[in-house]
């Protein structure tokens, strides 16, 4: 299946960069813009192969073509689109995200057929081995847009030796954008609390966050015994993740007590059988779990019957 799979997305780049180049005059121009076009299929179907089979991701982080290219790989069955709270998302299919690897040991042969073909399955298998190739890329002036190394400081600012606008767009997702600068073959973010919030708005978690940060750490930084993100940066995105579930909603049980005395005994042994939730002593009002608000109440009346009691016992007295 891959193999099938491999020669249909190889034609489909093919056609789809001379498609590009229809309205283009001059022959430079026309080159240009076929590998731009045949670039940009290949550094998606990379990005497809880092994703989660049934992990749903945000279209708004694509470019235009891009957003083109994933439309009509719907299409092919490579990925599943709907829109969840008006954004629009996409899920990889299985295929999909192992296309990659499973094209590059299964497809080598096949793909021998045609000159242009190969040059492709090069091109994958140097992507495919990013990991091992990438310190090497990076001595270039200019490193390849298949390629992305992150360096995070331990002032959350994100150095990323990239020249690819959908890496900049990723890394924009859960950075703050307005502190984005550019270098020649470096860019620049700072993670914030308001960004790493927004991303979670996306359904981003932030595990996903700081295993993308792990798994495009720089290459030197895989050299030594110190952590691929500072501890305190890894520490606070944890952290700004539990905020979302800081309060926890129990169903309580109201209860009216009649005077001090009653609420304070009725506080004592709610708590006692923890079942206490809250109270007023103010108001004389007491919450309690609810599974336990019948052994609390059957309390309640006994303490009241006790009280009569007392009063009737201490009238007859009298």
């Amino acid at each position: 299946v891959i193999v099938q799979v491999w020669q249909f997305i190889l034609k489909y780049i093919k056609k789809m960069a001379g498609a590009q180049v229809v309205k283009v005059n001059t022959a430079n121009t026309a080159v240009d813009q076929q590998e731009a076009a045949r670039k940009e299929a290949l550094l998606f179907l990379i990005c497809l192969s880092y994703c989660k089979v049934g992990k749903g991701y945000p279209a708004g982080a694509l470019t235009k073509r891009t957003k083109k290219i994933m439309k009509e790989w719907s299409y092919f069955g490579l990925l599943y689109i709907c829109k969840i709270g008006g954004a629009l998302i996409f899920f990889p299919t299985r295929v999909a995200v192992n296309l990659v690897v499973g094209g590059l040991a299964d497809g080598n042969g096949s793909a021998a057929g045609s000159a242009s073909e190969s040059t492709s399955v090069a091109a994958l298998s140097s992507s495919a081995a990013a990991t091992r190739v990438l310190e090497n890329a990076l001595e270039d002036p200019v490193p390849s847009k298949n390629h992305i190394a992150i360096i995070v400081q331990t002032n959350f600012q994100v150095c990323a030796y990239t020249t690819s606008s959908l890496h900049v767009s990723m890394l924009g997702l859960f950075c703050d954008v307005t502190t984005f600068r550019r270098l020649p073959n470096v860019i620049f973010y700072r993670i914030t609390r308001d960004s790493v919030k927004g991303a979670f708005k996306l359904g981003i978690e932030a595990r996903q966050i700081l295993r993308f940060l792990k798994m495009h750490a720089h290459p030197r930084l895989r050299t030594g015994d110190q952590p691929l993100i500072p501890g305190n940066v890894e520490d606070q995105i944890i952290l700004w993740d539990r905020e979302r579930s800081r309060v926890r909603m129990e169903e309580v049980y109201s209860l009216q007590c009649q005077n001090g005395k009653e609420f304070d005994a009725v506080r004592q042994y709610s708590q006692d059988h923890d079942a206490f939730g809250w109270g007023s002593e103010l108001k004389l009002r007491i919450m309690v779990n609810y599974d336990k608000a019948e052994q609390i109440y059957a309390f309640v009346r006994r303490w009241r019957s006790a009280q009569m009691k007392k009063r009737e016992a201490r009238d007859t007295g009298m």
